[in-house]
């Protein structure tokens, strides 16, 4: 990878790669996660996919796209630890394959979505604006209608003690409500001059080429009509507090309520003491997978399979927050044996009550799923990405690989002891409650 660090302080990353047919652009946005942005931040990613002053009608965006033998131009939002991500993603097809420059249209394409936005009188279009706001209102209400979308929500507010971690990355209903063109456009501008802005160029290019398209993206200066003219720098170190989100342990806290669904659904918040990169990260894929990651994992196989315990049950973490989750679709009727089965499984990877060959299969299936992911072009980007917020901690290939074989029974029994339950979440089902329970007592 080749890295260029421009005057305005924006970080360009090249990446030559032959191997595939396509090449992927991603213009990132970086910085802290505040309720006074996340809104604006979430109709952004929506209005900047939608229409601009170039192409102002979503038929002529679209129609621009396809003339680029059928390129692609996605935005979204992420989270990672403390940091909210907006991400504008190009994708065009390897010029050499066509005979025409896709390159440099796509580059082309990507100016006019950053720099000509579709704005009147000093606020975004007010008619799309309320379209793409009505639009976000309407998919957060229904993914709040999401049982396990729900439930997962009620989770993090629960573990997290910092209000501002348990914000999802795609807003609320109430943030998005809030919002008028003119605030989101203000609040563009200063994003565009304040925010650590990362550019990812991944396939089969000439670095030299491709710092020279980008030369003029000028993020302080190409927007007009802007009433934010205060002058601030992003801030280009990130600091491992400014990444990483930790809290100390804290009493355990049990919420249950009743929900109108058929389903109920058991969720437990842990503690976890390992952060991205640190000696013993491997060792938590590996816990991670034999608990609840593969459907040879102890609670798939025991819980659901062996007991019948639960429709549906995992695990995941993120290291990047400290936070590890149980999830389980159950029985209302069945939620004191799943619980009791649940924490039997963790406490028998405490003890390194597990087999060497289930060992050896998860290894095999955590080494699949890393080498097939060096064949996707995005997830070699966010690799990448990874790599340049942290450089001291990336695992190159061939560490994550070594590190893998190495890890033993033991240090896995050691990680498990160190989990620490924070917080149950229980939403009971209540729709069909007694029949089961009569079914259950016949």
């Amino acid at each position: 990878m080749t890295d260029f660090k421009r005057k305005d302080g924006v970080h360009l990353h090249v990446i030559k790669e032959t191997k595939f047919k396509t090449v992927r652009m991603m213009v990132r946005f970086r910085e802290e996660i505040t309720p006074e942005h996340l809104g604006k931040r979430v109709l952004l990613s929506n209005l900047l996919e939608t229409t601009n002053a170039i192409y102002p009608t979503g038929k002529a965006f679209s129609r621009r796209l396809s003339e680029l033998f059928g390129a692609s131009f996605t935005t979204g939002v992420a989270k990672k630890g403390k940091q909210h991500l907006l991400s504008l993603n190009m994708t065009v097809v390897n010029p050499a394959l066509v005979d025409f420059d896709t390159l440099k249209a796509g580059v082309d394409f990507l100016r006019a979505v950053l720099f000509a936005p579709d704005v009147k009188d000093g606020a975004f279009n007010p008619f799309i604006f309320k379209r793409e706001q009505t639009n976000l209102i309407h998919y957060l209400e229904a993914m709040n209608d999401d049982r396990a979308y729900y439930a997962s929500r009620q989770l993090a507010q629960e573990f997290f003690k910092d209000p501002k971690q348990a914000l999802p990355s795609v807003g609320t209903v109430e943030l998005i409500e809030r919002e008028t063109p003119q605030a989101v456009f203000d609040y563009y501008q200063e994003m565009l001059k304040t925010n650590v802005i990362d550019i990812f160029v991944l396939g089969d290019v000439d670095e030299a080429r491709v710092h020279k398209l980008f030369s003029d993206f000028d993020f302080a200066q190409n927007v007009e009509n802007s009433s934010f003219k205060e002058d601030k720098a992003p801030t280009q170190v990130l600091e491992h507090t400014d990444l990483f989100y930790e809290q100390e342990l804290t009493e355990r806290s049990v919420l249950t309520e009743a929900k109108e669904a058929t389903q109920s659904i058991l969720q437990l918040g842990y503690h976890l003491p390992v952060q991205y990169g640190d000696a013993n990260y491997m060792t938590l894929q590996v816990l991670n997978g034999l608990l609840g990651g593969f459907a040879h994992s102890k609670l798939f196989k025991n819980v659901r399979e062996k007991e019948s315990l639960a429709y549906s049950i995992s695990s995941t973490f993120d290291s990047f927050t400290g936070f590890l989750k149980i999830a389980a679709g159950i029985d209302a009727v069945n939620f004191e044996a799943a619980r009791e089965f649940i924490a039997a499984q963790l406490e028998a990877l405490q003890e390194g009550d597990f087999s060497p060959a289930d060992l050896e299969q998860t290894k095999t299936m955590l080494r699949n799923t890393y080498l097939v992911g060096q064949d996707s072009i995005s997830n070699t980007i966010e690799l990448e990405y990874v790599k340049a917020l942290l450089p001291e901690r990336y695992l190159p290939t061939e560490v994550f690989l070594s590190q893998l074989t190495a890890v033993s029974a033991e240090e896995v029994a050691r990680l498990a002891q160190k989990l620490t339950l924070q917080v149950e979440y229980f939403m009971k089902g209540t729709v069909g409650m007694n029949e089961r329970e009569e079914s259950l007592a016949q």
